[in-house]
């Protein structure tokens, strides 16, 4: 069984077309709901035509003039296990991570990572790419009751589940409302009806009931994307710092993990069969294609009916719409490149790879003098930061060494390629330990294991190399799939050795890192809880206590303890962009091993050198604020030296009159709480800095709205108490209270 494409590549005038009506479709969805020309009441309406009538039309019809004699089952079979296995590890993964454990989420999350918009975005891309008559086009709508029948019931289950913990209902109830659910969805039930349909009319459906069928179904296209585009609006939110993690993960897996899933198990599974090695590279690279649509908006709808993460399910749906453009770009376009020579593209990937490393080498040597300036590096993520950027370095000088073209550089660049790669994999899974063991506040082991892990990063690899140079046999003549391969078979085996281990550590050591997290988290609620009546109790003696307090207090604000580690964040963010990384090489080395060179190989043999050869670029995005912060000494000196005003001078502590003391202690007792959530904001300060403060006439005028002050004058001798009392304090020390713009701070 051969399928061949609808023509011999896919032309750019085919695809641009086809991606601009989608996404310009979409988009004038988006502004005319966010304009109110489509009422909420008008778009339920187009959701009811679109999932209950145009959808359904669509689907019986194609599934019904289907030559079922054509269709590859082992290729269905292949992406049930695809997606079984994403939508599995998603599952664990997610239990293992949250604490309380919650299968609602979970559930929830593995439906986002394996059910994909196969007909509103799907079908327009792999009719223009494969051609209307294909077989892969109707392929679609035999692929979508994968998820809808197989996988999301179990999501479904979960989500119920969580839904009624704690509630007493039976089994059996839950069984009954989730196969009612699945058997009235009207794509599972017109799927059924569209094979029994294909068997009846021996796929050719009457002309009348044919026609009745297009009119609804030629309607589908434009108005699932307007469609949309109006459930957009109002989904985007504006996610920072570890809000950012789970959707990035989500994303990531989506639109990276479930696509090489698809294209590695589809070529496994087709290569036991007897058909021949065209179709099987079609196929898996029709898969690849497939695994990059964006996420269904289904699965927000479900987000909705459970009131599980709505909003974060929202934004990343959003997300993975607009992120998955360019990659199905690509991927359309490598896909009418079903066969392609190594001297095609290895002289243009060796050149990017040698200007990427330039690039990457400088930014190493940026990160290494900033770590070593500010002495970051005796912070312990920092130290692995900085020897997995140094692995960075020893790896560019290696790809540079490489274009001197003597012969004698050929052994010094396989060298240091390769030691610079096996030793940033080996550092990245030996930071995701850290993290971990950071994280459960096991500091001792952690500085104890420092030693190890060193040894373990950079003896490893040496030993790997000896292995490699003295049992690998030299390819030097023929350019390989993957042309550092000088060695062929013993040196891919040994890297992918060294990525699956380096893999399987990261990714488990990150999920323990946020169960520590959780606990821990659990731990300071109780803690509070308990500590809560003492606080109130102790509170009177704060004022008598501070006898010893300095006259002026400090105007740095505390940044907390540099002994661990204090951009977690940041080290987190890190470690999962170098799991992606990993990921992807590992699958291109496997692919190196068993296939030949198709287009979509070329796009991840890209894609790989780009992660692998810009690991320093991603340190320098994610810790490049360092820069600047390292300036921040002397742009603070300059600005200090032209500032006008003396700081001021305030009274003694047992100076103070009694009314100064009752007022603070009345406050700091019962207002100050309310007071700073209301009126405390972040604002910039000295051009780089952002401190919690406050405005004089919000104070005043938060005084006001509470009954403690009659007027703002009286508002202005309040605040002028607290300032005397060190519970508030001008952010320079250089202004007592006044009611207006300048900015004061809470001293606690």
């Amino acid at each position: 069984m051969v399928y061949e494409l609808a023509d011999n590549g896919v032309p750019f005038d085919k695809l641009y077309p086809a991606l601009i009506e989608c996404f310009g479709v979409i988009i004038c969805g988006y502004v005319a709901g966010r304009l109110g020309i489509v009422s909420e009441q008008q778009t339920s309406g187009l959701a009811t035509f679109v999932g209950t009538f145009s959808l359904p039309s669509l689907i019986f019809l194609s599934l019904a003039t289907l030559d079922l004699s054509s269709v590859c089952w082992y290729f269905l079979l292949s992406v049930f296990i695809s997606k079984a296995i994403v939508f599995v590890s998603v599952l664990l993964i997610t239990l293992l991570v949250t604490r309380p454990v919650d299968p609602g989420r979970s559930g929830l999350y593995a439906i986002f990572c394996t059910q994909s918009n196969d007909f509103a975005i799907g079908y327009p891309i792999v009719m223009t790419v494969y051609g209307k008559n294909h077989p892969f086009v109707s392929y679609l709508y035999l692929i979508a009751p994968v998820s809808l029948v197989m996988l999301n019931p179990i999501g479904f289950i979960l989500m119920e589940i969580g839904k009624r913990k704690g509630m007493t209902t039976s089994k059996l109830q839950l069984l009954l409302s989730t196969v009612t659910s699945i058997i009235t969805n009207p794509v599972v039930l017109m799927t059924a009806l569209g094979i029994i349909g294909n068997f009846i009319f021996s796929h050719k459906v009457p002309v009348a009931l044919s026609s009745l069928l297009s009119a609804f179904g030629s309607a589908f296209t434009a108005t699932a994307l307007f469609l949309l585009g109006l459930r957009m609006v109002g989904n985007v939110r504006n996610f920072r710092g570890e809000a950012l993690l789970v959707p990035a993960f989500l994303i990531a897996v989506k639109e990276l993990v479930l696509p090489l899933v698809l294209r590695e198990i589809t070529s496994l599974v087709l290569h036991t069969t007897t058909i021949n090695s065209t179709a099987i590279t079609e196929m898996s690279t029709y898969g690849f294609l497939y695994g990059t649509f964006p996420a269904a908006p289904g699965v927000f709808v479900y987000a909705t009916s459970y009131a599980l993460d709505v909003e974060l399910i929202a934004s990343a749906m959003v997300a993975c719409t607009f992120i998955s453009a360019p990659l199905m770009f690509i991927s359309a376009k490598m896909v009418s490149v079903s066969h392609l020579s190594p001297e095609d593209f290895i002289p243009t990937l060796h050149k990017f790879e040698v200007d990427l490393s330039i690039a990457a080498g400088v930014a190493c040597i940026i990160l290494l003098v900033v770590y070593i300036i500010k002495r970051n590096m005796w912070s312990l993520p920092q130290k692995i930061t900085m020897c997995l950027i140094i692995s960075q370095l020893v790896s560019c000088v290696g790809v540079l060494i490489g274009t001197i073209g003597a012969g004698y550089t050929d052994y010094i660049q396989f060298f240091f390629v390769n030691m610079g790669d096996f030793s940033s994999r080996i550092w990245t899974a030996c930071l995701a330990i850290c993290l971990a063991l950071i994280e459960s506040r096991n500091f001792a082991t952690v500085y104890h294991l420092f030693s190890i892990f060193c040894i373990v990063a950079w003896c490893m690899p040496l030993l790997f190399i000896a292995a490699i140079l003295l049992t690998g046999q030299v390819h030097q003549s023929s350019l390989n799939s993957k042309y550092s391969l000088t060695f062929g078979n013993v040196e891919a085996g040994i890297n992918i050795f060294i990525l699956l281990a380096c893999l399987i550590v990261s990714v488990i050591y990150m999920v323990l890192q946020q169960r520590y997290k959780k606990r821990y988290a659990r731990y300071l609620v109780y803690s509070r809880e308990a500590n809560a009546s003492n606080e109130v109790m102790q509170s009177s003696e704060d004022i008598a206590n501070r006898d010893d307090e300095p006259v002026l207090p400090k105007t740095e604000p505390s940044v907390g303890n540099n002994n661990e580690d204090t951009q977690p964040v940041h080290h987190l963010a890190l470690v999962l962009l170098l799991v992606c990384s990993i990921f992807v090489d590992l699958s291109l080395f496997i692919w190196c091993v068993v296939e030949d060179i198709t287009g979509v190989y070329v796009e991840l043999a890209f894609l790989d050198v780009s992660l692998k050869r810009g690991q320093s670029l991603i340190v320098l995005f994610i810790f490049g604020l360092d820069i600047i912060s390292l300036m921040q000494p002397l742009i603070k000196g300059i600005i200090e030296t032209f500032s006008q005003g003396e700081p001021i001078v305030l009274p003694r502590v047992e100076e103070l009159p009694s009314e100064t003391q009752h007022l603070c202690y009345q406050f700091n007792t019962y207002h100050i709480q309310p007071c700073q959530a209301q009126i405390v904001r972040r604002r910039r300060l000295k051009l780089w800095e952002f401190v919690p403060c406050f405005t004089g006439e919000e104070l005043v005028s938060w005084l006001l709205s509470q009954g403690l002050v009659k007027d703002r004058e009286e508002g202005i001798i309040y605040g002028s108490h607290l300032l005397s009392g060190r519970t508030i304090r001008h952010v320079n020390n250089t202004q007592f209270f006044t009611d207006d713009p300048a900015l004061f701070t809470f001293n606690n």
